[in-house]
Order: C-alpha cells, then sequence, then structure tokens
C-alpha cells in the first residue's frame, strides 16, 4: 500500500466535505402538531396562534375564536379580518401575549429607518458593467494623436 501526500489527504477530506455540505438540504418548517387546525377544528372556528411572549419566544397553538376574540391562558385577544392569515390554507395569526390585537406587519407607515442599509447591500451586490473610457483619457488620446498628425505634415 502506497503512502498518500499529506496534501492529497487533505484534498481528499476537503473534497468529501464539500460533497456533503452540496447533499444538505434546508429543513422546511413544520408546525407543532397541538396547533395544527383540522377541518373538524376549522368547522368549529378554530385557528393557528403564533404567541409571542415576553421574553422573545414564540409558541404555536390553536384555540377557537368566540365573538371575535380568543382566549390565550388568562387574556383575552381580539381579532379583525385583515389579521387573519393563511398557511397551507389554514387560518394563522401572530399574536403578542402583551398587545390586545394581533402583529398585522402589512398595516402601519413605510419604514425608512434602515433604507440605507438596504442601499448598501443593493450597492455591494449590483453588477458591475464595463466601464467607459473616461473624459480625461480620451483628451490625451486626442493630444497625442493631434502630435503625430502635426508631426507627420510638418516633416518631423
Amino acid at each position: 500500500m502506497e503512502e498518500k501526500s499529506l496534501r492529497t489527504e487533505i484534498q481528499e477530506m476537503k473534497d468529501l466535505v464539500k460533497e456533503s455540505l452540496e447533499k444538505q438540504k434546508p429543513k422546511k418548517f413544520r408546525l407543532p402538531y397541538r396547533a395544527k387546525v383540522t377541518k373538524a377544528h376549522l368547522r368549529k372556528g378554530y385557528i393557528t396562534i403564533a404567541v409571542i411572549n415576553e421574553n422573545k419566544g414564540i409558541d404555536f397553538r390553536r384555540e377557537p375564536i368566540i365573538d371575535g376574540t380568543i382566549k390565550l391562558e388568562d387574556t383575552f385577544h381580539t381579532l379583525s379580518e385583515e389579521d387573519i392569515y393563511s398557511y397551507k390554507g389554514k387560518p394563522f395569526i401572530f399574536q403578542a401575549k402583551n398587545k390586545l390585537n394581533p402583529y398585522n406587519p402589512l398595516r402601519g407607515d413605510n419604514e425608512t429607518y434602515g433604507q440605507k442599509y438596504v442601499m448598501a447591500r443593493m450597492e455591494g451586490d449590483k453588477i458591475v458593467s464595463k466601464k467607459k473610457i473616461g473624459l480625461g483619457i480620451s483628451i490625451g488620446v486626442l493630444i497625442i494623436v493631434g502630435i503625430i498628425v502635426y508631426a507627420l505634415f510638418t516633416g518631423g
């Protein structure tokens, strides 16, 4: 059995790692079973809720809608038609535990406080096309051509 050099062994290991990384697919999000709304639950008026707690933790649960309100443990919250989203064809809301109404990202003013970061990212990601010859270079070339033409006509 012949000895492999350290470089070839490292290269083989890099290739194996690269292949395994390419094979991995990102995991799809799966809603917890206790929060899934079935057809029977839909008929009874249930909804899936992503509860955003005070510690920024998120819990998923299903609760019935009764008179346009939902009860989360010890608190009641109101609902409106525009706050209900659809996840795989089932009703879904984002409810902050300490707020009366659900979170609706589509409501509110246009936010521009992050605009400079977005513009910087877009500027960095843009495709740079071929740059045109600058004005200074073109004037310099014209001057050189003019000197050559003058030298040819005047004899040197």
